[in-house]
């Protein structure tokens, strides 16, 4: 039988606590607020974050696709959540 992994302390985030979060680049440019998350239904894994835009700014981010005033990037972007979630820029 396969051990778990041990979490570290923090490591776990509840939707509800993450949900709202500021989304920002790695050069700390404000991107908008976490939406949603796509979860792929075979694997359970995340593959994209939805971020809501404030709808008069051009934000843009590499490999993101534009949805109105929603922001769709791809999870592998994501290098950190803490106070913010952080994504390469």
């Amino acid at each position: 039988m396969a051990k778990e992994r041990e979490l570290i302390k923090g490591e776990e985030k509840l939707w509800a606590d993450i949900r709202g979060y500021q989304v920002a680049t790695s050069s700390a440019r404000i991107l908008g607020e976490l939406e949603e998350l796509t979860i792929d239904e075979k694997t359970g894994k995340i593959t994209d974050i939805i971020i809501k835009t404030d709808s008069e700014r051009n934000v843009n981010v590499k490999g993101a696709k534009r949805n109105g005033d929603l922001l769709i990037v791809p999870f592998g972007k994501v290098e950190k959540v803490g106070e913010f979630i952080i994504i390469s820029g």
